[in-house]
């Protein structure tokens, strides 16, 4: 039976956040992740945006990290090598009772430590953005406010965790927890653990988890939201995050530029009871529509590619805060929990919280003298220079066959995920460490290429080839040829 100091139940940018903070250090760790893949579940549908830190109230949990997370990402971007862009955040103001909201924000903002917040005039939002509603009358600008790829940077952090020492496993769902006298035994759906301390960092169903052990100290509800990808190639392209006025439980309708050229625009705010429906709601898209041409009038929504949703995880009763605490009947088990907005901005901040509870609780926090914290560039052909990429393409032909057209993404990439530090071994996770399927065709010509490879280079069955967990085939069958 495998023994680890720390066990991280969870695959998101929280889990993989906690896993590569922990392999700095020398203990023995594992992250366990029910699905076929890490950043499958919150992180992925989420729109990018590294919140600078002004919505929080100050003294909540959210506030005291929310700052100093947002602010490792410069560096763990250029470590990590994930892509990260700096377009600064307006919150648009349009009547004299939204501007009292924004100046309430302002103060929120410079007590929680965020630099260079201001009030801005229409005439300057607009010199940034001529598109903007003639109606839009100032702004709460925060120039530090950065977006990334929440999946991208989950990847990051799992794969340097990996490359340290910590276990990334995936397919394993958690079915039972024991507390012993020397720790825990988790069981999986196939496999037995032992480790001295837990984190239970499982998004939506974090409080599913805790039961398991008997904790019931908070509730969850997921928080439904829709959202919209636009063409790279659309008319009048924002340059700057952009959200209306917030209101009581959410930012509102934003629209985002992306690190990979499109723009998303999200999301709406529903309390669900289903913890796993991602489908989208007509009557929510249209918010979105209308939400978004409240802000940019002439965005034309026939140059929308893909709607997707996601689900973040509320903590019922509880200000709307994160719960980041050691349990207070299991000792050694610690919830990293309810981690909604500003979650992507906070997670470098949560590992480091994680990191000492986990030393409160009497775990050895020791330095690893030979931790490494670099992470090597992913080769993106079409980022390339002509001249690298024909070098390339000589030094291995695969990079010289295009499968991706919208995208340009080729072989050579496809097979670099598959053989990856954590391996791509479905079509979405293709998609999400290559973007091939992601442009404006949305895989109607490169899905077959991608399933032949991924058959090929795994050595299974074509009609073994998923969309994403095992019962997703993408194939039943032959459809030609003899039976």
């Amino acid at each position: 039976m495998n023994h680890y100091d720390v066990i991280i139940i969870g695959g998101g940018i929280t889990g993989t956040a906690i896993a590569h903070e922990l392999s700095k250090y020398k203990l023995t760790a594992a992250l366990l992740e029910r699905g076929s893949d890490i950043g499958i579940g919150t992180t992925k549908g989420n729109g990018g945006v590294v919140h600078s830190g002004y919505d929080p109230t100050p003294g909540s949990v959210k506030a005291k990290i929310n700052v100093q997370g947002a602010n490792s990402y410069p560096k763990l971007a250029k470590d990590l090598q994930f892509g990260l862009i700096n377009p600064g955040l307006f919150v648009v103001g349009f009547n004299d009772a939204d501007k009292e909201v924004l100046e309430h924000k302002l103060d929120y903002g410079i007590k929680n430590g965020v630099k260079d917040l201001a009030i801005i005039s229409a005439k300057q939002m607009r010199n940034r953005e001529p598109h903007l509603s003639s109606e839009a009358k100032f702004a709460l600008y925060a120039p530090t406010t950065t977006v990334v790829d929440p999946f991208e940077v989950a990847l990051a952090f799992a794969e340097n965790a990996k490359t340290n020492g910590v276990d990334i496993i995936t397919n394993q769902t958690v079915t039972a927890i024991q507390k012993t006298k020397e720790g825990f035994i988790v069981t999986t759906s196939n496999t037995t653990y032992r480790c001295d301390y837990i984190v239970n960092a499982a998004g939506n169903h974090a409080d599913d988890v805790a039961k398991l052990i008997g904790i019931e100290e908070y509730q969850i509800k997921p928080r439904h939201g829709d959202l919209l990808v636009f063409d790279k190639d659309m008319k009048n392209k924002p340059q700057t995050v952009m959200f209306p006025c917030p209101g009581p439980d959410t930012k509102g309708i934003a629209c985002i530029p992306t690190v990979h050229g499109n723009t998303i625009v999200g999301s709406t705010a529903t309390m669900m009871d289903d913890k796993e429906s991602v489908c989208n709601y007509g009557p929510g898209i249209q918010i979105l529509i209308d939400g978004v041409h409240r802000l940019l009038p002439d965005l034309e929504a026939n140059q929308v590619i893909r709607t997707f949703a996601g689900l973040r995880p509320v903590v019922i009763n509880h200000n709307n805060d994160f719960f980041i605490a050691e349990s207070q009947t299991v000792k050694g088990f610690i919830h990293a929990a309810g981690i909604q907005s500003p979650g992507i901005a906070s997670a470098p901040a949560i590992a480091e919280t994680v990191r000492d509870l986990l030393d409160n609780a009497g775990l050895k926090i020791n330095p690893k003298p030979n931790y490494q914290p670099y992470r090597e560039k992913q080769i993106r052909f079409a980022e390339l220079s002509l001249e690298e990429q024909d070098q390339l393409i000589r030094d291995n032909p695969a990079y010289g066959r295009i499968v991706c057209r919208c995208e340009t993404v080729t072989e050579g990439e496809i097979i670099d995920a598959i053989h990856g530090n954590i391996p791509a071994r479905t079509l979405d996770a293709i998609k999400r460490r290559t973007r091939a399927g992601m442009g404006r065709c949305q895989s109607g010509f490169c899905q077959y290429k991608i399933i032949a490879l991924l058959s090929r280079e795994l050595k299974i069955p074509l009609d073994d080839v998923c969309l994403e967990d095992r019962g997703s085939e993408l194939l039943w069958g032959k459809v030609k040829g003899e039976a």
